[in-house]
């Protein structure tokens, strides 16, 4: 099913996006300086240093939401220049692996294809791609990522052995703040950057059900 990029990238979302993270950055501030001071008062076998501390990994935990609410907010002034669909693949699951090193992932490479995009963007929206289908995946499966020509443009398949998104949150999946996972778990910003980036670039973002596989297609013009 393609989903809507374009819903996500306009300019009203944009300044939301730009206001929440700026606002909520200076609310964490204050939390993990509190926290922080806290902690520095208080002996490590106090029953409230625990407690204090877990205030202080949430603090920290937002600041990385926020970093991801603001890559989001600039995605359509990303820089664009000729990039290496495969090379960008190889460094994603390069990386992942250092955070996921249990989860076995194939990577097929065929394209040889080039877009204009910018290196990191592309390498951190595979990323985006491949937490997401870590997350959904049954522990022990494996994640496949193809990339391939298709005609004018290249195709670049994440699959997983997940379940895949419910119909009632699959047609706003790359919306900002939404998400799938059980019990609301996550920031439900993966998709959105994915989204975001898309569009910017003119392509498609599609999710379907294949083979008891879910599989989401990134099309991206060639360069």
């Amino acid at each position: 099913m393609p989903l809507p990029t374009n819903a996500v990238t306009n300019e009203t979302i944009v300044r939301f996006a730009r206001k929440v993270s700026h606002d909520l950055n200076n609310f964490s501030t204050v939390v993990r300086t509190y926290s922080e001071l806290l902690l520095s008062d208080l002996p490590p076998d106090s029953p409230t240093y625990a407690d204090v501390a877990e205030i202080q990994r949430a603090a920290e935990s937002m600041v990385q939401y926020l970093q991801r609410i603001t890559k989001f907010a600039r995605a359509g002034s990303l820089k664009r220049a000729p990039v290496s669909v495969d090379a960008g693949a190889q460094d994603a699951v390069s990386l992942f692996a250092t955070t996921a090193p249990t989860r076995l992932v194939q990577l097929v490479v065929q394209s040889g294809a080039t877009i204009l995009a910018d290196q990191l963007w592309w390498r951190d929206v595979l990323l985006e791609l491949l937490q997401n289908a870590h997350d959904a995946a049954p522990t022990g499966s494996t994640i496949v990522v193809r990339t391939d020509r298709d005609g004018d443009s290249v195709a670049v398949c994440v699959e997983d052995d997940g379940a895949g998104f419910p119909d009632a949150v699959l047609a706003h999946a790359v919306e900002p703040m939404v998400t799938g996972k059980a019990g609301g778990r996550g920031a439900g910003m993966g998709l959105a950057i994915v989204g975001a980036f898309v569009d910017t670039l003119g392509g498609t973002l599609e999710v379907e059900r294949r083979d008891a596989r879910t599989v989401v297609t990134v099309r991206l013009p060639l360069a």
